[in-house]
């Protein structure tokens, strides 16, 4: 088998390349599209109020304290919108940034341990599958808390490797920034990996010694322990109480708002969250066993192992939950990729899946008389203008692009890689997410924006939509609507409210109306 040494660009360029592909990816476009409901709306809003309010200790949404999640995403997206002004930007720009320094971790440390080609690769295979290219620049989050794991664990590997006890304390330092971030998982997901590896390795002692290191605790309690304090000191134990016994303990012991699913879930979901890479996944397999000789590796499928298994048997299950997973698997990607002796097992997924979403658009008619609910099957009707001839013939380019490289026979070569990357990227920024975006969310933006220059109190029923209360900068009241109202709400759920009303705004199923006190004339 042709290897890649003798193809592979130089550094400099291959460097220029992915911070090239990277940006594009992740900053053009970023405010783009309205902030997708609910966690984008939800974050942005708590964010712009707390630069409102100037209570940079408690997070509030709609007014009301929140206790879910820590606070560095709020006080990220504050500064953001400080520098930015409020909009989708500037509360997506946080969770951008994270995910093009993420992407520069996995390149920096898999060319340190296996070479500039399989750092490339693997950094490449990151920064385009699509769950990565969707919520790495979502206003969430998950991209700085993932950020922070990785590093820590990274510097984890270092230390086993050199016993340098800086190593030790930067990974307590970015646990603590990720404990900032999350919470308890930030520590869960570094202990075990780190625990499992060194049983593996024989060297438990050399675990006692990195965990229990005083100046490495010091250093975690310095950074991640004084918010906590202090929002316990000023709110009491329902922040005890609200995040960490129900949001975390219990969000894993059982499921929360029907977010649940089998031992299997996310065998599906990494399938189609590292599109258009899925392909290396059944290579990956069959060439586990001689990877694992090679001790980065296996550190790394013990990392992917114990994320996959601690999230599978969680209650609550949701895709993003595996992205902690994702670093090391690209980075077996990569290996993976280095060892193909046929492109077609890598690019055969590729073509399917354009080709899927080619046709999607067209099959919708069929499938629209046997959707159940009616607001999607009202949003589908909605969306089939969006997918006109412009989206097929672009679609339909981006698969001949991809098809054509089964012409390729060097086993070796970079171009299927870049290719596949560049043409899902294309998919994703260009065709997919901003249609999504006009056809889900433009209209809670434009109804919004209505009801914000209204002097009635806006109600919200019949539907959660977060970014409501951020583009109409006001607060709103979750209720049955009563006479005097403005209700943003379904179009299917008009039926149920009882009450004339003066429909003010329309679109895509998304209606914004007026409760009246009689009929109108």
């Amino acid at each position: 088998m042709k290897r890649l040494s003798s193809r592979f660009p130089h550094d400099k360029l291959w460097m220029a390349i992915l911070l090239g592909i990277a940006f594009l990816s992740l900053f053009p476009l970023l405010g783009s599209a309205p902030l997708f409901d609910e966690d984008e709306g939800f974050y942005a809003e708590a964010s712009r109020e707390m630069l409102e309010n100037g209570d940079y200790l408690t997070a509030h949404f709609n007014g009301a304290p929140q206790y879910d999640k820590p606070i560095l995403i709020y006080w990220l997206q504050t500064l953001s919108f400080r520098i930015f002004g409020l909009n989708e930007f500037a509360a997506r720009f946080p969770s951008a940034l994270a995910t093009f320094l993420w992407m520069l971790a996995i390149f920096g440390f898999t060319r340190r341990h296996l070479g500039l080609r399989c750092g490339a690769l693997s950094a490449l295979f990151f920064i385009s599958a699509v769950q990565i290219t969707i919520t790495g620049k979502a206003a969430i989050v998950d991209s700085a808390l993932n950020l922070f794991m990785t590093l820590c664990l990274f510097h984890f590997y270092e230390y086993t490797q050199n016993k340098k006890k800086l190593h030790i304390y930067t990974a307590a330092f970015y646990t603590g920034l990720a404990f900032l971030a999350k919470g308890p998982v930030a520590i869960v997901i570094p202990f075990g990996v780190s625990l499992i590896y060194c049983l593996m390795q024989k060297e438990f002692r050399l675990w006692l010694k990195m965990v229990f290191n005083l100046p490495a605790i010091s250093i975690f309690a310095l950074i991640a322990l004084p918010w906590y304090v202090l929002e316990y000191l000023n709110q009491g134990t329902i922040f005890i109480q609200d995040f960490f016994l129900k949001h975390n303990l219990e969000r894993y012991s059982r499921a929360f708002e029907d977010h649940s699913g089998s031992l299997f879930y996310y065998i599906p979901v990494i399938i189609v969250g590292t599109l258009p890479h899925c392909g290396l996944l059944f290579p990956l397999i069959r060439r586990a066993g001689l990877l694992w000789k090679q001790e980065v590796y296996r550190f790394c499928f013990i990392w992917v192992g114990f994320v996959l298994i601690l999230f599978s048997f969680g209650g609550t299950k949701l895709p993003h939950y595996i992205l902690s997973a994702f670093p090391p698997l690209f980075i077996l990607y990569g290996g993976a990729y280095e060892r193909l002796e046929r492109l077609r097992s890598y690019l055969a997924p590729a073509v399917i899946f354009l080709i899927f979403f080619l046709i999607f658009p067209m099959a919708l008619p069929l499938a629209i008389p046997y959707v159940q609910d009616d607001f999607a099957a009202c949003v589908m009707v909605s969306g089939q203008s969006l997918f006109g001839a412009d989206y097929t013939i672009f679609c339909g380019l981006l698969a001949v692009a991809v098809a054509l490289l089964f012409f390729i026979r060097q086993s070796g070569s970079l171009k299927p890689a870049v290719v596949v990357s560049v043409a899902y990227l294309l998919l994703i920024n260009l065709a997919l997410m901003p249609r999504i975006g006009t056809l889900m969310q433009s209209p809670v933006r434009e109804a919004a924006l209505i009801a914000g220059r209204l002097p009635e109190q806006a109600v919200m029923w019949g539907h959660s939509l977060p970014s409501f209360i951020f583009y109409s900068r006001k607060f709103v009241a979750l209720r049955t609507p009563s006479p005097g109202d403005v209700l943003i709400t379904k179009k299917t759920k008009l039926s149920e409210v009882g009450s004339p009303h003066e429909i003010l705004y329309e679109k895509n199923c998304i209606v914004l109306v007026r409760i009246l006190n009689d009929p109108p004339p």
